[in-house]
């Protein structure tokens, strides 16, 4: 998974001297509202090690206590971590602190299952007390920013998801598994590779009616980002008055709808510069912006760089 470089991990390479991120995304509907969901654990390691493999990527939007190390073995797909919203495809690692809303969604490819390694763990994994010696403040540190979710790039990305695929061996004991996960903490602890996903650590629906609310408005943005969204018509959607969807929907995605909706198509239209031919007219339209000054507008808020930009340097290191 990480022995070698896809093109598209070539292209953002000479992003990332300047760049935040290349942020690559397509529509794909949520399929269910968020949830808490309830992770197992291993008694006696206190850790929880999944290698899990499915013909498309669909657990909903979700939290839990435990932080989680989500490494992609095989798949692509968009990656939802608190108010960021960012494509992923394999070799993808991340580190989601607990509490955190998030999921990972892929359309369904025939004859081409998707994977993943799923590491999830308690904060107080080696004790309470641990967590207060002045060595290993560094971890704290990253636990803290793991709330905003966290993207490992090389070369420590490569280090840590060797350690991974060790863990996904059931002979290793639990011991081992105890400091497989530290020395992974420490690796990224002290590591310059580590990049923060969003501005807040998310909001988790406070009632069963706003975990509903939220994942119905998910769906319908993803379902339909392509076409002409109102924010009166989608307010009506969930019987909210437009200045109260306003506040709910910041509040829960981190940002506001205008905003929300234009990541989205933006991230849409670049697979279509990546992998299509059309012009950057054409493109603006597909995605659902009907004036192409906005859609550069709005691209190069987001990417750093236009459209064409953006094609040539895909074109030129792919």
């Amino acid at each position: 998974m990480c022995r070698g470089k896809s093109a598209r991990e070539r292209v953002e390479r000479p992003w990332r001297a300047n760049q935040d991120l290349i942020l690559w995304c397509f529509v794909r509907p949520v399929p269910r509202p968020a949830h808490r969901e309830h992770v197992p654990r291993d008694s006696s390691a206190a850790i929880t090690v999944r290698d899990v493999s499915a013909n498309s990527f669909t657990y909903p939007w979700h939290y839990h206590p435990e932080l989680e190390l989500i490494l992609i073995v095989q798949g692509r797909g968009l990656r939802y971590v608190a108010d960021s919203i960012h494509e992923f495809d394999a070799g993808d690692l991340c580190l989601v602190g607990g509490g955190t809303p998030h999921c990972w969604l892929s359309r369904p490819t025939p004859a081409q299952p998707v994977r993943a390694i799923l590491i999830q763990f308690p904060r107080d994994v080696f004790g309470d007390s641990f967590l207060e010696l002045a060595a290993t403040q560094p971890v704290v540190k990253l636990l803290k920013r793991a709330g905003q979710g966290i993207v490992i790039d090389d070369p420590t990305r490569s280090e840590v998801a060797a350690r991974m695929w060790q863990l996904t061996d059931p002979s290793v004991p639990d011991l081992d598994k105890l400091l497989a996960l530290l020395s992974m903490l420490a690796v990224m602890a002290r590591s310059p590779h580590c990049r923060t996903l969003s501005l807040s650590a998310g909001h988790q629906p406070e009632t069963d009616r706003d975990a509903t609310r939220a994942g119905k408005l998910m769906r319908h943005i993803h379902d339909h980002a392509a076409e002409r969204l109102s924010q009166r018509e989608v307010a009506g959607l969930v019987g909210m008055s437009p200045g109260a969807f306003s506040r709910f929907f910041t509040r829960h995605f981190g940002k506001p709808f205008v905003a929300y909706v234009a990541e989205v198509r933006v991230g849409h239209a670049c697979r279509l510069l990546l992998e299509g031919d059309m012009n950057i007219s054409e493109v603006a339209y597909q995605v659902g912006f009907n004036n192409l000054a906005n859609f550069n507008r709005h691209f190069l808020r987001l990417k750093g760089t236009t459209p064409s930009g953006f094609r040539r340097i895909a074109r030129t290191f792919s």
